[in-house]
């Protein structure tokens, strides 16, 4: 898998936020799949290590570990 297909998490509490970055992401690297969107910090983890996403998009204050 090259850059350009490149897969990712976002991690973000705020779900307008959230979807928000999500349809920027798709306009602006259309062949980027995010594999997951995560509400709390403890979510963040377990899919980051489950999925293994090359990208991670973080909030840096979350419910539960930030």
């Amino acid at each position: 898998m090259t850059c350009m297909n490149a897969t990712a998490l976002i991690a973000e509490d705020e779900p307008l936020l959230a979807a928000h970055l999500k349809a920027e992401l798709a306009r602006l690297w259309p062949a980027l799949s995010v594999v997951a969107t995560v509400g709390h910090g403890e979510a963040a983890v377990q899919q980051s290590l489950a999925l293994r996403p090359q990208v991670l998009f973080l909030d840096i204050r979350m419910p539960g570990l930030s």
